[in-house]
């Protein structure tokens, strides 16, 4: 669990202090964060909970929140224990964070590994544009645009060697894109191979950024075989993604009325509609998409066992639960 330097956090991240309130509040509509006490509230900000930070929540009423400043420290503390893993999107602030995480834990009975998102290079250029970002497809095209731009910089480190002559290439090598804190954090705990993990749920640009996370744990393993391919069931809200074929069991959930959503999804993809829900979470508002009673409909069908019920039945048979 990490011991905070607000000091040096405020630091660093005090020319950001307008954005991140911004999206705070902008979380603050589009989430359920009404399932989270004051208490809860209170322990939660975007200027020590920063991007790729990992914030452990357990259903409500269950236990307290748990902060882990990376994925190493937290799979050491409890990465085998916890069954699924939330990304957020919009604002990506942590109060949006844990409040969706919040969701998923009441909707499977177990503690859930919310992970912060934050801005990469591309999401300044179009805050210098008016805030555009969370008004059309370049919510989508984020994720692509950061890719390509790293295959384009690889391939041109590749090919400088022969026209340096044997020069040092290091200065160019270092031009090469490097993921987000958000996208290391989720690919470390999939390279983790925790044992209980069976679920991961997105929203909006959280959705997109497993899409892209999966895509580059596909790429890694350059054709090899993986447990979680057959283990895991990913789950997306509000933007409709092109998760790779590898990973067999996939939902995605759209509301009727989010032309948002639709904007940043993939049209031949499946999906399933949601009868008169937008784009926000946040079961206080009208129009909203019900985070917890989809994926509880989701795990009616069999796909995914709940945790409590796994630890009911594993308690009749005389066993420990796996808590």
């Amino acid at each position: 669990m990490t011991t905070k330097d607000s000091l040096t956090n405020l630091a660093v991240d005090v020319p950001f202090i307008p954005v991140k309130a911004r999206n705070t509040l902008l979380d603050s509509l589009f989430y359920d964060v009404g399932s989270l006490s004051g208490e809860e509230q209170a322990q939660l900000s975007p200027l020590t909970d920063r991007e790729g930070a990992i914030v452990v929540v357990p259903p409500s009423g269950r236990g307290p929140l748990r902060h882990y400043r990376n994925a190493a420290r937290y799979v050491n503390a409890e990465g085998d224990r916890i069954r699924a893993l939330a990304v957020a999107g919009v604002g990506s602030s942590v109060i949006g964070t844990a409040a969706f995480a919040r969701n998923v834990a009441d909707a499977i009975g177990s503690d859930v590994a919310g992970v912060v998102t934050g801005y990469g290079f591309t999401d300044l250029i179009t805050e210098a544009l008016g805030g555009w970002f969370f008004f059309g497809a370049l919510d989508r095209a984020r994720m692509r645009f950061e890719r390509l731009v790293e295959t384009s910089r690889s391939a041109l480190g590749s090919a400088l060697p022969a026209a340096l002559g044997g020069r040092d290439i290091e200065p160019v090598r270092q031009l090469r894109g490097a993921p987000g804190f958000d996208v290391e954090t989720v690919v470390d705990i999939l390279k983790a191979r925790p044992e209980e993990l069976v679920l991961l749920v997105g929203h909006s640009k959280g959705s997109l950024l497993l899409d892209y996370v999966l895509e580059q744990f596909v790429c890694e393993l350059d054709g090899d075989d993986h447990e979680l391919y057959d283990r895991l069931h990913v789950v997306t809200f509000g933007a409709v993604v092109d998760v790779p074929d590898q990973f067999k069991h996939v939902h995605q959930f759209l509301g009727s009325l989010d032309w948002f959503g639709g904007l940043n999804s993939r049209r031949s993809t499946p999906r399933s509609p949601v009868p008169g829900a937008w784009h926000h979470l946040n079961r206080r508002l009208p129009y909203h998409l019900d985070a917890v009673q989809a994926l509880q409909e989701y795990m009616a069908d069999g796909v995914v066992v709940r945790f409590d019920e796994q630890r009911d039945r594993a308690a009749a048979a005389g066993a420990q639960p796996n808590a």
